[in-house]
């Protein structure tokens, strides 16, 4: 059964309202009417300056990484939407898009990110609660039912199987790999990091995995972007700022190596990459950052990686405000932090932000608290003047040195991880030691009373007060998600099907690009799990990670 989207029904382009939203600086002087240069710098360059600092736009790109920063391209307001069924999450597409957001960011649930299907025994009661439910590309193509994947930005938070799957989607209905539009995180080294549960695949083929995406993604759809590395998740799993660099600056030099050794030039790859990034509430920290992991990337684009071109770089920087951060007590406090930390964010100059919401600690994100945090970027980009001039900041004697101390942190660990092994440190869990000694610090700290979080630890109320609404997924449609789901399973063609497993089998086993074959596995029908699983087997592994299902094909 093939879903075809019923383009007609729907009155309004979802590309058109994007465009609508989009967020443009709307002044450059400020309230009392001074007006502001593109950039301050000192009244004497000099060549510490220049080696260290540059002015925005210039290498190392401490400062920024184009000349005039927001002033002649704004951030990209993202918020992230997916719960529920995949016709649910094409509703909260549409209503995030109409409400404010200049850009679609889908995250799907944890049964579909980790690659398994809905009527999975273990995961059942998961499925739809943290992100939408889609294994297969009959979900997708109801999921787009508005969207145009050639003219609509998407940016999926989701690294296994979503890739794929857009091409397959694509050659489905059509449409040039060439226009594709849109990104997702392939760092599949973080998934054995970040806590995640159950591994999936052992590293060396999650770093194969990876740089047969980037080859892949570079050779046909030019247009899309690749967030690695992911180190988001690796923050939120308790890495420090200096932590975030150096392990993702090491996923970074793994990935590259394996990918340039298939002849791919490095100034093809990195201009199509982002660092995905989190802003924590220490604000100055976070924006010192921001400007060391710019620096320390140019210099190993350049000296590394012998990159010739500007784009390969300028490091490109999406940021996510800390989920972690959020507490379930006095949510209406998580307001003040996200703001806080959306500034952190611009100040420190990202090229994109989600601001989370504040309710995200007590459930999925209501209507009206995304819609808040949406006005939070739009009130910093209008109002506050946040925008007017890169590197603000730049200059101040407490934000350079904190700058020159993370990144003295980042080059000390990421020495250290080169000793060891990075890829041995992700197998033997040496790097996730590494994280659960930094969370044990935080605790401690909480305990004796030397970190305070407001409503935690400090300034308690006496009184339980009024928990904010509370998003309930309609139970009823994620039922009827799943039913359906098995019923288009059991009516495929089994020997078709098993074929395009042989296919991703032998693609595993052989030195083939993995994503065709797993893209021809979804046309042919094939799921998720079963795509996940045979890739698997290919590894030597048990076929599902929790061994509660067989599997339903032979595969040699």
């Amino acid at each position: 059964m093939t879903v075809q989207p019923d383009k007609a029904a729907v009155k309004i382009s979802l590309q058109d309202d994007v465009e609508e939203v989009s967020v443009r600086l709307s002044r450059t002087k400020t309230m009392s009417g001074i007006e502001t240069d593109a950039f301050y710098g000192p009244r004497e360059r000099t060549d510490e300056y220049d080696a260290k600092l540059g002015d925005p736009g210039e290498f190392p790109f401490t400062r920024g990484s184009f000349p005039e920063m927001y002033r002649s391209r704004m951030w990209t307001l993202r918020n992230i939407v997916g719960y529920g069924s995949p016709e649910d999450t094409a509703d909260a597409v549409a209503a995030s898009v109409r409400s404010g957001s200049a850009a679609v960011d889908i995250v799907f649930d944890v049964v579909s990110t980790q690659g398994l299907d809905p009527d999975h025994p273990v995961l059942r009661e998961d499925v739809g609660l943290e992100g939408a439910s889609v294994s297969s590309l009959n979900d997708l193509d109801r999921l787009l039912r508005d969207v145009d994947v050639t003219k609509t930005d998407v940016a999926w938070h989701i690294t296994y199987m979503i890739y794929p799957m857009v091409i397959a989607h694509a050659r489905r209905h059509g449409l040039p790999l060439a226009e594709v539009h849109g990104s997702h995180m392939p760092d599949y080294l973080r998934i054995n990091m970040d806590g995640g549960g159950k591994k999936f695949f052992n590293a060396e083929f999650g770093q194969r995995l990876a740089a047969d995406t980037l080859e892949f993604a570079t050779l046909n759809t030019p247009r899309w972007a690749a967030g690695i590395p992911q180190a988001y998740n690796l923050r939120e799993r308790g890495c420090t700022p200096a932590m975030e660099i150096a392990i993702g600056m090491a996923i970074a030099r793994s990935t590259f190596g394996d990918v340039l050794s298939r002849g791919v030039d490095i100034d093809d790859v990195a201009p199509h990459l982002a660092w995905v990034s989190t802003a924590d509430i220490d604000l100055f920290e976070e924006v010192a950052k921001f400007r060391a992991l710019r620096r320390m990337w140019a210099k190993m684009m350049r000296e590394e990686f012998g990159a010739q071109s500007t784009r390969s770089m300028r490091l490109r920087i999406a940021c996510h405000t800390s989920g972690r951060s959020l507490v379930y007590q006095r949510a209406m406090n998580n307001v003040t932090r996200a703001a806080i930390q959306t500034l952190a964010a611009i100040l420190g100059g990202v090229q994109s932000v989600e601001t989370c919401t504040y309710d995200e600690p007590i459930s999925i994100p209501t209507p009206e608290a995304r819609e808040l945090a949406t006005f939070t970027q739009l009130i910093l980009a209008h109002e506050v003047g946040a925008a007017r001039t890169a590197d603000p900041l730049g200059g101040s004697y407490y934000v350079e040195s904190l700058t020159d101390q993370v990144e003295e942190r980042a080059y000390k660990l990421l020495e250290t991880i080169e000793d060891h092994g990075f890829l041995k440190g992700v197998e033997d869990g040496w790097l996730e030691g590494l994280m659960d000694d930094e969370n044990y610090r935080r605790e401690e700290e909480l305990r004796t009373g030397e970190r305070l979080i407001v409503g935690v630890n400090a300034f308690r109320p006496n009184e339980e007060d009024d928990r904010p609404p509370r998003f309930k997924v309609n139970q009823a449609r994620v039922d009827d998600h799943i039913r359906r789901f098995v019923q288009e399973r059991d009516a495929r063609d089994p020997e078709t099907v098993k074929a395009a497993m042989q296919m991703v089998f032998d693609s595993v086993r052989g030195d083939r690009n993995t994503q065709d074959a797993m893209a021809d596995a979804y046309l042919a029908g094939a799921t998720s799990a079963e795509i996940s699983g045979a890739q698997r087997l290919a590894c030597g592994m048990q076929y599902d990670p929790f061994g509660a299902v067989e599997a339903p094909f032979t595969l040699s």
